[in-house]
């Protein structure tokens, strides 16, 4: 006799409750909006709990749509006993310690090709999911939302494409953001730098935005927005970062003077502003950064005098101030004053270097009046202009119904 079959809808916008409440209701048409997924459940399959049930469907639906597994990571993803499938990783239920739940997915360099299901937004007690160096592809899915207690995201290293994944500003336990390494293009939202994140690696994307004027609301500790297309300048803003260990703006289009504000980041250790397009002097207030170990402003067109209260920082390892216009050293930037203390101040303008600009490309540079005010005025009206496309920059919940078959 062939058993019974009943469907559970559930809705992904729901999830909390609608798990618990278990409808037993059968929908009656498709939903124009939600994407409906019916899967089949063997019922002779037991499992320890429901949330396992959940977990269970959703890494069976992500094997479906892996591609390729040359080192076979998830090759023992069979079976009832989701916790002991490779790079999952159970704990308890923080708001039911007598149960047991998938609580991170670890699948770091495997690898792997694929794609992210919607289905793994049902596994709604992950407190981590690590994915970097695959090749996972396409966009991160909306039913991430689901993830309310998730702390580390890491996606690093694979093939995501598309805008700035929103769905990370819908996670409100989130600490650890690393998206470094993929296609992301477009506008940085400024919503990020209000989240309560303490590191944000956004580098070697295609992000073609100004830095947000929020960015001084982060308490991170490192943000890294190196090697994308980010232009205009630098928020003044920066300056109330007093968590900011390392900031990295290195390899994009920034312009304009660098901000006096530069010189409130008592706390951070690394800041380089390389190959971008700043001019002007360098602030003398970076001379009150106690903590700071190194400084690259290499590969800009600033120009002046390097002081000496920069060169005598008494944390200070490396200084890269190479490939600029600067023309004069006072005497303590001349050499270091510590053994350990490197300099690297090739070519730029100074007389009786070595290894310095020819005369005819320096006279049009170190002699070029800036202000810097108008200049940033400018760059603000550029700031203001509408995109020239449309960009969404807040998250979509879609509705997704899932059937499940027992």
């Amino acid at each position: 006799m062939k058993a019974l079959c009943c469907f559970l809808f559930v809705s992904i916008i729901s999830l909390n409750n609608a798990f618990t409440a278990a409808i037993t209701r059968r929908r009656l048409g498709p939903d124009p909006v939600a994407d409906v997924f019916e899967i089949r459940v063997d019922v002779r399959l037991h499992f320890p709990n429901f949330r396992l049930k959940k977990a269970y469907y959703a890494l069976q639906e992500w094997k479906k749509v892996i591609t390729s597994d040359p080192k076979g990571m998830t090759k023992n993803w069979d079976g009832i006993e989701v916790c002991s499938y490779n790079g999952v990783f159970c704990a308890k239920a923080p708001d039911a310690p007598n149960l047991s739940t998938v609580a991170v997915v670890d699948l770091n360099h495997g690898d792997i090709e694929g794609k992210l299901p919607p289905h793994l937004g049902l596994i709604s007690d992950l407190s981590a999911f690590h994915i970097n160096s695959n090749r996972f592809c396409g966009t991160i899915p909306n039913t991430f939302s689901r993830l309310t207690i998730l702390n580390e995201f890491d996606i690093s290293n694979n093939q995501f494409d598309g805008p700035f994944p929103n769905v990370v500003l819908d996670m409100p336990k989130l600490k650890y953001l690393d998206i470094r390494y993929n296609n992301f293009q477009g506008l940085l939202p400024p919503q990020l730098f209000d989240k309560d994140l303490d590191a944000i690696f956004l580098n070697h994307n295609r992000f073609s935005s100004t830095i947000p004027e929020n960015i001084g609301n982060s308490k991170a500790s490192v943000i890294v927005f190196a090697d994308n297309e980010f232009k205009g300048h630098i928020p003044k803003s920066i300056g109330q970062m007093a968590n900011l260990d390392e900031v990295i703006f290195a390899n994009n289009q920034l312009s304009g003077c660098l901000p006096e504000e530069l010189g409130l980041l008592h706390s951070t250790k690394v800041l380089d502003l390389s190959n971008n397009n700043f001019v002007g002097p360098i602030p003398r207030g970076i001379g009150n950064l106690k903590c700071i170990e190194m400084v690259d402003v290499a590969q800009n067109e600033l120009i002046g005098t390097m002081v000496d209260v920069i060169c005598t920082l008494p944390k200070l390892l490396n200084f890269t101030f190479s490939d600029n216009y600067f023309d004069r050293l006072e005497g303590k930037c001349e050499k270091p004053m510590r053994p350990e203390l490197v300099f690297d101040y090739r070519r730029n303008c100074l007389r009786g270097k070595p290894d310095q600009k020819d005369e005819g490309k320096c006279l049009p540079v170190v002699n070029r009046q800036i202000d810097c005010e108008s200049l940033r005025s400018v760059l603000d009206t550029n700031r203001r202009k509408p995109p020239k496309t449309k960009t969404r920059t807040t998250s979509v919940h879609g509705s997704i119904t899932i059937s499940f078959r027992h």
